[in-house]
């Protein structure tokens, strides 16, 4: 009996010795920096108008290919037509907006290669990833300055940053049917990246996602005009009557002193492509992520 336990531990006893140095779930806790951006109907250029960025996220390694991580970004999007030197009607709506944008993210990456930091065996890895996304917005656009001949873009530093989703620039709040877009929605994040392992607890990953939202309203524009005339009757103070209609040639008919019955000259018309497309956002940028390290229980005797 001896001799036959014996010869099981000269059989399994490598096995076993190679099973103890298979890979350990580990945990590591990272800082994010990068940018964000928006592709919409005032912007459809990769990486324009990109504004800073930042996160932390939290891993699960549960082996050298597959990880679970939670992710929390902050950063903001922006779009103008004035930007567009192409599209002539793009550039005559004059459009702009800027928006916060904040996210928490469940995600799953896969490896291509066999990863695991500190492991000189297995130091780097491309990677996919893919999860839900839950994301809060706010889009917000400056008034047209008549004072200001020259402010073609809203962006006059005497008009504040007003909150548009509220107004209901598009008729939400008078056509019937029409509801107000909600602010915080569902994204479905698609992305890839690189890892490095930098030390025994250290890496550094290089990563670009860009997320499918559901709305087409990130930068509050997606259906056609709406009659001036019935917004004047939501809105007392004409916020939301110039901030719904900015466009060049409507500008330059109220300076030169057009009839205010002809103010309605765009009402029915596109004023965004809500047939489409959605709008999507991205985050990209480069993570520095530690190791937690747990104290191994020492048994006392």
């Amino acid at each position: 009996m001896i001799k036959k336990l014996f010869l099981l531990c000269l059989i399994f006893g490598p096995y076993t010795s190679i099973q103890a140095q298979s890979f350990n779930p580990t945990t590591e806790i990272g800082v994010q920096f990068g940018g964000s951006y928006y592709i919409g109907d005032l912007n459809d250029d990769h990486f324009s108008l990109t504004q800073p960025a930042i996160g932390i996220a939290y891993r699960k390694n549960l082996d050298r290919r597959f990880t679970l991580k939670g992710s929390v970004w902050a950063g903001e999007i922006r779009g103008n037509d004035k930007i567009n030197n192409v599209d002539t009607a793009k550039i005559n709506r004059n459009l702009h907006f800027k928006s916060p944008m904040y996210e928490v993210s469940g995600q799953i990456e896969f490896n291509f290669l066999e990863y695991e930091t500190g492991n000189w065996r297995f130091p780097f890895s491309p990677f996919v990833f893919t999860g839900v996304s839950f994301f809060h917005f706010n889009p917000q656009a400056r008034r047209y300055d008549t004072q200001n001949p020259f402010d073609r873009d809203g962006e006059g530093t005497s008009n504040p940053w007003t909150e548009l989703q509220p107004l209901g620039t598009e008729g939400q709040n008078i056509v019937p049917g029409k509801e107000p877009y909600m602010l915080s929605q569902i994204s479905i994040p698609l992305g890839v990246g690189f890892k490095l392992s930098l030390g025994e607890n250290v890496n550094m990953m290089l990563e670009y996602g860009i997320r499918k939202t559901f709305t087409d309203y990130l930068d509050d524009v997606s259906g056609t005009y709406v009659s001036p005339f019935d917004l004047y009757g939501y809105d007392s103070d004409q916020t939301t009557v110039e901030l719904s209609d900015q466009s060049l040639s409507l500008q330059d008919y109220i300076q030169d002193g057009g009839d205010i019955k002809d103010w309605d000259q765009n009402t029915g018309r596109n004023r965004g492509n809500e047939n489409t497309w959605t709008d999507w956002y991205s985050f990209a940028g480069l993570t520095l992520s530690f190791k937690i390290v747990k104290t191994p229980k020492v048994c006392q005797y």
